[in-house]
C-alpha cells in the first residue's frame, strides 16, 4: 500500500471512529463505507445496535431470534437483501459478510470481482429505510477520486449513482447523479 492509500486509510479510520461515538446513540444514523485493504475491496456498514434490533424485529418479527448467532444471521440475511452495488453496469456480488455486535454494530463483506477501471457506481444501502428520518452517509474511497460523502435517506431512496469523468486523460472528479429527486450535477 502506498503512501497516500494508508494515509487516506488512516483519515477515514479516524472520521469512522468520531462518527461511532454519535451513531451508537442515534439509530436514524448510520454510515456505509467502501475501501480497499490487503488488496480485498470492503463494504462496511455501521450503526447502532437498537437500529439493527428494531429493522430486524420489523421485518422478521420481535422474538425471532433467541440467541445473538440468531440475531446475526437475521441481521446478514436483510443485509444480503437490502445492499447492493453495481460498478459498471456489473452487480458486484458482497461476500463473507460477518456481523460484529456491540453498542456500534458493524457488518462488513468483502466486494467480489472489482473491476481494475471504474467508470460507474451505482450503491444501494436499504437497510434501514423503515426509519423515517433515517441517513446513511455514505464514504468512497477509490483510487484517483476525490474523497466526498454523500448522505442516502428516504428522499433519495437509499441510492447514490457515481460516473468518473475523465479530465485531460486523468480520474479528476466523479458526477454525482442521483435518482429522483436530484436534478442536474454534482462535481467531487
Amino acid at each position: 500500500m502506498d503512501r497516500i492509500s494508508k494515509m487516506r486509510l488512516i483519515v477515514v479510520t479516524l472520521l469512522l471512529l468520531c462518527a461511532g461515538v454519535v451513531h451508537a446513540h442515534q439509530p436514524d444514523l448510520s454510515n456505509i463505507m467502501i475501501f480497499e485493504q490487503d488488496g480485498k475491496h470492503l463494504l462496511m456498514i455501521r450503526s447502532a445496535l437498537t437500529a439493527f434490533e428494531g429493522e430486524v424485529d420489523f421485518h422478521y418479527k420481535k422474538g425471532a431470534y433467541k440467541t445473538p448467532e440468531a440475531f446475526m444471521q437475521l441481521v446478514i440475511k436483510r443485509f444480503e437483501r437490502t445492499c447492493c452495488v453495481i460498478i459498471n453496469n456489473d452487480t458486484i456480488r458482497l461476500i463473507n459478510p460477518r456481523v460484529v455486535l456491540g453498542h456500534e454494530t458493524t457488518v462488513v463483506a468483502e466486494l467480489a470481482k472489482v473491476p481494475q477501471t471504474i467508470k460507474s457506481y451505482y450503491i444501494r444501502n436499504a437497510f434501514f429505510e423503515d426509519m423515517p428520518s433515517n441517513q446513511c452517509e455514505l464514504i468512497l474511497t477509490a483510487k484517483g477520486l476525490p474523497q466526498k460523502q454523500f448522505i442516502l435517506n428516504n428522499t433519495n431512496n437509499q441510492e447514490v449513482r457515481l460516473r468518473v469523468k475523465m479530465q485531460n486523460g486523468l480520474k479528476k472528479r466523479a458526477v454525482l447523479l442521483l435518482s429522483k429527486t436530484f436534478c442536474g450535477e454534482q462535481f467531487l
